[in-house]
C-alpha cells in the first residue's frame, strides 16, 4: 500500500518555511519507536553459540585422545574447555594423579600445539562420571 503524503500547505503559510520543515522532519525521526520485541534473534544466537561450543568441545576432545595415553583417554571425560581452560573429570584421586604425570610428561605441551592455545591450563576435578 502506497504512502499518501500530506496536502502541502499553502504558500504564505508557516509550514512552507523550509526550516521549519526541517524542524519537523528532524522531530518524526527522532520520534520514539517501538522496540522489536521478536525473540527470532535471541533464538538463533543461542543456536550460533551452541554450535559453536559443540564444535570447540569436539576439537578439545580430539586433542585430548590425541595427546594422552589410551588407558587415560578410557577412564576420564571432558566436563568443560574454553580457550583457555579444559576441566577433565576422573572418577578417583589416583586416577587423577595419573592424568596430571602424564600431563607433565609431555601431554600438556602436545595438547598446547594441537589446539595452538599456549596458555592451556587443564585442571581435573575428581566426581562421579556423567551418566
Amino acid at each position: 500500500m502506497a504512502r499518501r503524503r500530506p496536502p502541502s500547505p499553502a504558500p504564505g503559510s508557516a509550514a512552507a518555511d523550509p526550516a521549519l520543515r526541517r524542524v519537523q522532519k528532524l522531530c518524526e525521526q527522532r520520534a520514539f519507536r517501538e522496540r522489536d520485541v521478536g525473540i527470532g534473534r535471541e533464538v538463533s544466537a543461542i543456536a550460533r553459540q551452541a554450535r559453536q561450543d559443540a564444535e570447540r568441545r569436539g576439537e578439545f576432545a580430539d586433542a585430548w585422545i590425541a595427546a594422552m595415553p589410551a588407558d587415560l583417554v578410557a577412564e576420564t571425560w571432558l566436563e568443560s574447555a574454553t580457550p583457555v581452560a579444559m576441566v577433565i573429570g576422573v572418577a578417583s584421586a589416583p586416577l587423577g594423579f595419573a592424568v596430571d604425570r602424564a600431563l607433565r610428561a609431555g601431554a600438556l605441551a602436545k595438547l598446547r600445539l594441537q589446539l595452538r592455545a599456549p596458555g592451556l591450563r587443564v585442571r581435573t576435578r575428581i566426581g562421579p562420571p556423567p551418566a
